[in-house]
């Protein structure tokens, strides 16, 4: 019986090959081992810890170009900071329904502008909304407070009379002063003092201390609010995550303001491709001056921090996440296939040797 066997043949240059992806690929290990925690405690979705109960979820929901947030409290309660555009509407009700959310108890508005309140509609029509924070300005439909300012675009006088269908819900002017008070949680609304024609000029600005972790939220303000804010509250300002104002446009964020909030955090709510350029390179070097890390809708799509006790945690809900230990599989499984494709010339060559007819 002729004796089988069996050989794979191997060029010096794939054995060179192989060897440096062998290298390559154990680096990658050690790159994981090492780094994979710290990393992950601040950007990405694999940290075990975000998915255990948590005292506070911070929700910076991917509406494009436009901002809306959800805050989870520790109370069982809600509460809705802005709320996209019109067409962004159904997508933010569905995220919001997937959470299980029924009753949005705090709802706020930072300003009339389109961007902020054109999901206003969808919000009233979808979930019973328990109080309404709404701007310092008036709609087309109303002739008070005459103090106030008109805004003339029907989709915020459509939310407005939204409000007014909305049975049971109570109205509050989202000013400086007004508080919304939790046994673990304060948030304080600082901006603005009155009515101004300009509607970002009037945007509210929000700081919440939630648990042990503070957050600033910043509307559309820009430098002349900012100057306004630092000035009258000084350090008291300091917040752990920003939520950068105007969707990071460079009439927003100056240094002078973040050398007093000093966040570690930020969270950048633009849309893809916008015309606007946001973020803007103004604003994208003053963080990283700062030593800030920064987040954007557009790079990772929707945002959670989740809190507890004194610790936060970050991760990436959708959108751009790298995962060095899928990415590790994935050279592993090259390197396999690699290594087993032989030499098929020389193999070739060996089979034609043996067939030859040496002549005597």
């Amino acid at each position: 019986m002729k004796k089988f066997t069996f050989k794979i043949f191997y060029s010096k240059k794939s054995l060179a090959i192989r060897a440096a992806i062998s290298v390559f690929l154990l680096a990658a290990i050690i790159l994981v081992i090492v780094f994979r925690q710290p990393i992950s405690r601040k950007i990405y979705n694999w940290n075990s810890e975000l998915n255990a109960p948590a005292d506070f979820s911070v929700h910076y929901i991917d509406v494009g170009q436009g901002d809306s947030t959800l805050i989870e409290l520790d109370d069982g309660k809600n509460m809705l900071i802005d709320c996209g555009s019109r067409a962004s509407g159904d997508q933010l009700v569905s995220y919001i329904q997937n959470l299980g959310v029924e009753t949005i108890d705090y709802f706020l508005l930072t300003h009339a502008d389109e961007d902020h309140v054109g999901g206003g509609v969808k919000i009233f029509d979808n979930f019973e909304v328990k109080n309404f924070y709404r701007p310092l300005t008036r709609s087309l439909s109303e002739s008070e407070p005459e103090d106030f300012y008109v805004h003339d675009t029907i989709i915020y006088d459509n939310v407005i009379r939204a409000f007014y269908e909305e049975a049971g819900a109570e109205m509050f002017y989202a000013k400086e002063g007004t508080n919304i008070i939790g046994e673990n949680y304060v948030v304080k609304i600082l901006y603005p003092d009155k009515s101004y024609s300009d509607t970002n000029a009037t945007s509210a600005v929000l700081h919440a201390e939630l648990g042990g972790t503070k957050f600033l939220f910043m509307g559309d303000a820009a430098h002349a609010q900012e100057n306004k804010i630092y000035k009258k509250y000084g350090k008291n300002l300091a917040a752990d995550v920003l939520k950068v104002g105007h969707h990071g446009a460079k009439t927003s964020t100056s240094t002078n303001f973040l050398s007093y909030v000093n966040p570690e955090f930020a969270i950048i709510s633009a849309g893809k491709d916008n015309k606007y350029g946001h973020p803007t390179e103004e604003v994208i070097n003053n963080l990283k001056l700062f030593g800030v890390t920064y987040f954007s809708t557009i790079d990772y799509g929707n945002i959670l921090f989740k809190t507890k006790g004194n610790k936060i945690y970050t991760g990436i809900l959708q959108g751009k996440m790298i995962d060095y230990a899928l990415i590790c599989t994935i050279l592993g499984c090259i390197l396999l296939i690699v290594w087993g494709i032989p030499d098929f010339n020389a193999f070739k060559r060996e089979k034609e040797g043996n067939n030859k007819i040496v002549k005597k």
